[in-house]
């Protein structure tokens, strides 16, 4: 039943009344992940224990001692003589410069390979941070958290762990050319050397490569991108919520 004014509208207004109610189609814009603090924290906490279990849980040193070996092949190969030390005496105390902490946080153990370069005078050793897995156990804990298939993560994580293998070899291999090439053609002492050659070089290197290796997994079909961009705008839309929230006591205090 309709009443009689209901009856004596003009249907053009009725449609044009229709036609301003928002209709939810499939591109209507789905809420803001980032909006759900939940989520947000959730997923951040889950992605930090994993990447400190995946560092410091394993000590390593089956992908530091093949790591050493290819090195000191492709180093001999270009014509640097060196020779790989096997291990430290395993009766020895571990020297406090191959420390990166108490357990679980040691950076070498008894078992950490290195090589002798004569023309640098110098002992190298691979520790647990020349494996590349600081950088790597974060990026292998947030495809893990990521929302996509397990048949796209598993894809990504070998993908990546390959490249991560090859591309760190490589960069520890450029490294101690950089030192030897310092020390015989510019006499520099190899600790400077060291310092240039690694230290500050390795920072450059370690920064491009992690972008690098971002633009692998999300060509994998694991949208990590999209989950660093939901985290940190999950932190600034916090930080405007808070900002907004104190300017309101503010201003209800001088009322």
């Amino acid at each position: 039943m309709t009443s009689n004014t209901e009856l004596s509208k003009d249907p053009n207004e009725q449609q044009s009344k229709e036609e301003r109610i928002p209709l939810k189609t499939e591109n209507t814009p789905s809420p803001k992940r980032f909006h759900n603090d939940k989520l947000m924290i959730s997923t951040l906490l889950i992605a930090t224990l994993i990447t400190i279990l995946i560092y410091t849980v394993p000590d390593w040193v089956f992908l530091e001692i093949p790591t050493r070996n290819i090195i000191s092949e492709i180093l001999a190969f270009i014509g640097i003589e060196n020779t790989p030390i096997p291990t430290l005496d395993p009766n020895s105390v571990i020297p406090e410069f191959l420390k990166g902490g108490e357990f679980p946080f040691l950076e070498a153990t008894t078992q950490t390979p290195g090589i002798h370069i004569p023309s640098t005078n110098g002992d190298y050793w691979i520790v647990k941070a020349c494996t590349g897995m600081q950088a790597g156990g974060l990026l292998l804990a947030i495809i893990m958290i990521t929302e996509a298939t397990w048949n796209a993560k598993i894809r990504a994580s070998t993908a990546f762990f390959i490249a991560l293998f090859i591309g760190n070899t490589l960069r520890i291999t450029f490294h101690l050319w950089c030192v030897s090439f310092l020390v015989t053609q510019f006499n520099m002492d190899s600790e400077t050397a060291f310092y240039w050659a690694h230290d500050v070089s390795s920072k450059v290197i370690g920064f491009f490569g992690t972008i690098f290796f971002a633009l692998l997994i999300e060509k994998m079909d694991v949208p990590i991108i999209d989950q660093f961009a939901d985290w940190l705008d999950w932190m600034w839309w916090r930080l405007e919520k808070g900002f907004l929230f104190f300017k309101g006591l503010i201003v209800s205090d001088n009322n």
